[in-house]
């Protein structure tokens, strides 16, 4: 267990203190998501003007960027405690110091934040259902610094993210209750099929997408279920074509992350875009796996930059 030092609990902490720690989770998460913003425009503008050699690298950081932003402004609901703001700055300071030298050592330079942030994870491990998803997504943090090319720098955070969201997600829309035995065969799966990707098998996600729909069926009513469902079939597909793994993201980036959590980050008010974001990120994934890249680019572009349209408030149930 971390050191109490790294962390203010909810209900157990200053509530000043607590407050600005929270400022500035979303301080941070704010400039990872602006960040990944910068990233991924530059990585789609190279391959744009045929630069394949910098291209997979700025998109492999870019999603990393994404998924950080992502997820640690959730994380003081996950681990039910708010990282300390010098701990906040650490690991954003650790994340940009991997960025820089990654060119040079690769993802081994990863290993300092993904050290620290899976400390902070150490919080929410064991005492309470909720805490089971966190295992799926410390574990992607484990196989980041492992990672030894770009695909499995994909498949590792980025994609251990969007198992353990759409296991919360979809348990709770399926009135499933979080256990340790499906969190832990989860983690099983992704600890196979990363392993897998290591070796040259690019389907091999197949084998935690099969699991996680056994353990939380997606309950198919809306764009999110129909984005959940699709990517945990098409990504797979990146054995015939690689980048049918890349755009998978943007399939479910478009009917999740950026409806849901991304306005958390900018905004205050929950949007409801309606299937224009699902419409535009499957466009983008037929115009890049048919190698029309300047079309893909532009529907991305139209994705990540869509005005919300917001609605009167209301509540999005997850089980915490």
């Amino acid at each position: 267990m971390p050191s109490a030092g790294l962390w203010l609990e909810v209900g157990k902490s200053q509530p000043r203190l607590f407050f600005y720690a929270t400022v500035d989770v979303i301080r941070a998460s704010r400039i990872a998501l602006y960040l990944s913003a910068a990233l991924l425009a530059a990585g789609t503008a190279l391959a744009v003007y045929g630069r394949y050699d910098l291209h997979p690298h700025l998109m492999a950081l870019g999603l990393l960027s994404f998924y950080y932003s992502v997820m640690y402004i959730q994380l003081p609901g996950f681990i039910n405690a708010a990282p300390a703001r010098p701990v906040t700055w650490a690991l954003l300071a650790l994340f940009a110091v991997a960025i820089a030298a990654t060119p040079y050592v690769g993802y081994v330079a990863f290993a300092g934040f993904s050290a620290l942030y899976a400390v902070l994870y150490l919080k929410g491990v064991w005492g309470r259902a909720a805490y089971y998803p966190n295992w799926v997504a410390a574990a992607g943090l484990v196989a980041l610094p492992l990672s030894s090319s770009h695909i499995e720098a994909v498949y590792s955070f980025p994609l251990a993210s969007v198992y353990a969201l759409m296991y919360r997600i979809d348990s709770s829309r399926a009135k499933r209750r979080f256990t340790a035995a499906k969190a832990g065969a989860l983690v099983v799966g992704y600890a196979v099929a990363f392993a897998a990707t290591k070796a040259g098998y690019l389907w091999s996600p197949i084998i935690p997408s099969l699991i996680l729909t056994a353990a939380a069926p997606p309950v198919l009513k809306d764009a999110y279920s129909a984005g959940s469902l699709l990517f945990r079939f098409v990504l797979p597909l990146a054995f015939f074509h690689h980048h049918a793994a890349y755009m998978s993201f943007a399939v479910v980036m478009s009917t999740l992350c950026v409806p849901y959590f991304v306005p958390s980050v900018l905004y205050r008010r929950l949007p409801n875009y309606g299937p224009a974001l699902l419409a535009l990120s499957l466009a983008a994934f037929a115009f890049r796996i048919l190698g029309q890249i300047a079309a893909a680019g532009a529907a991305l572009c139209l994705l990540f930059h869509l005005p919300p349209p917001y609605q009167a408030p209301h509540h999005c149930y997850v089980r915490h």
